[in-house]
């Protein structure tokens, strides 16, 4: 039978690594969409090294587990990144409560944040890519450059496009955050592991676990489905066609 207790002694603990979880997913997220961007662009840059160094980001992130990543940040990049501080005797760095949570909460979320980083810039790029040529052509027909076609007329057509994959690659996100527990993140799946450790109740421990990751994916899927909702009816009361409005600003401003 269930024991109903552990769901209210453990509950605060619980919701501590369910926060410090939201945490990391939301800081992940700020980096990994506007670097997925960059690096689409970069990917589609007509410049060589540039898109040679995007396009090897993307496929270096996109082509590894995501574990041997985070490993890889843990052991490698955040205590090479330590030791080098300490050898230029920085203060700040001899601090144990600094050291710690560089390592584990910063290393958390550019782990994840660049993990996802590479599979947002593909949604992005196909999203880019399924706007008809023939509106970046229009742009530089009035004398847009391509800076002002891609931000006056070719994003704002991605965006309805790229919402679907982009709110299923972030509950995917959201999910792989679990995995940050083998570095003894005290997020929501090792804070569930701590607890099953003291009490031995699997059981009871995942459950809460569970609907926690559940209930964040779903309001968030939820939201996102509204927004998506907004911008179509959007579309639909407004103007027919968003980039032609863009265009004839772009005529005006000549």
């Amino acid at each position: 039978m269930l024991e109903y207790q552990i769901f209210f002694d453990y509950a605060p603990m619980i919701l501590l690594g369910f926060w410090l979880t939201l945490k990391i997913v939301v800081c992940a997220i700020a980096l990994g969409i506007p670097l997925g961007l960059l690096l689409a662009l970069g990917r589609r840059s007509n410049f060589i090294i540039i898109s040679f160094l995007s396009t090897s980001f993307i496929e270096v992130f996109r082509n590894t587990p995501f574990i041997i990543q985070v490993f890889l940040f843990y052991y490698v990049v955040c205590i090479f990144f330590v030791i080098s501080c300490k050898w230029l005797n920085y203060k700040l760095f001899k601090s144990w409560i600094f050291k710690n949570y560089f390592l584990f909460f910063r290393c958390s979320i550019f782990a994840n944040g660049d993990f996802g980083s590479a599979y947002f810039a593909e949604i992005i790029r196909a999203g880019i890519d399924a706007v008809p040529k023939g509106q970046l052509e229009s742009a530089r027909a009035i004398g847009m450059t391509d800076w002002q076609a891609m931000k006056n007329v070719i994003l704002p057509q991605t965006l309805s496009i790229v919402i679907p994959p982009l709110t299923n690659q972030t509950l995917s996100l959201i999910k792989e955050s679990a995995i940050l527990s083998t570095i003894t993140v005290h997020e929501l799946t090792m804070t569930g592991l701590m607890v099953q450790g003291e009490t031995f109740r699997p059981f009871e421990v995942f459950i809460m676990v569970a609907l926690l990751y559940w209930a964040l994916n779903e309001t968030i899927a939820t939201i996102m489905r509204k927004f998506e909702k907004n911008i179509k009816k959007s579309r639909d009361t407004g103007p027919k066609n968003n980039s032609s409005t863009a265009l004839k600003h772009g005529e005006n401003t000549r």
